[in-house]
């Protein structure tokens, strides 16, 4: 099936049911900036519709359900929070958004399994040629949760 970015644009905007600014840029991840309202999907090369899906999914997740209010000072360390719970906070919120938008449009599903496989494939996550049973705890929690639990 053809797609084009500003079919996945007006689809990101449809699911996020507020007038997100979509940007298509060649960047290593996709992102969404609380503030701004601005969601960034990657141009790479060979990128199926099902990895737009999965990436705008996810982004679209936090658009959601992330809120902006005292996410940045628990990233960025600064306020009551220590930045030593970044990773854990990142897979942890990751993992709750992509639940909740996932339930909200069951059609994406498939999307997310496909398009994980294919990063999987791509080793986006750089797990390759590593054990993933000798990664830290949050690391692995990541994996399982990205392969819907099909590494292990």
């Amino acid at each position: 099936m053809e797609f084009t970015q500003e079919s996945k644009t007006q689809l990101a905007k449809l699911m996020a049911t507020e007038n997100v600014t979509v940007e298509h840029r060649k960047v290593q991840t996709a992102s969404f900036n609380l503030a701004t309202r601005i969601l960034t999907l990657p141009i790479w090369k060979d990128m199926s519709g099902d990895m737009y899906d999965l990436l705008t999914g996810h982004e679209v997740g936090h658009a959601l359900e992330t809120p902006e209010e005292g996410w940045h000072n628990a990233l960025t360390g600064t306020g009551k929070f220590n930045k030593n719970y970044k990773n854990f906070l990142n897979v942890v919120e990751d993992a709750r958004i992509e639940k909740k938008i996932k339930r909200k449009y069951p059609g994406i599903r498939q999307s997310f399994i496909r398009g994980y496989q294919s990063l999987l494939d791509r080793d986006f996550f750089g797990i390759k040629t590593r054990d993933v049973n000798k990664l830290s705890f949050i690391d692995r929690l990541n994996i399982y949760t990205k392969s819907g639990g099909t590494l292990y």
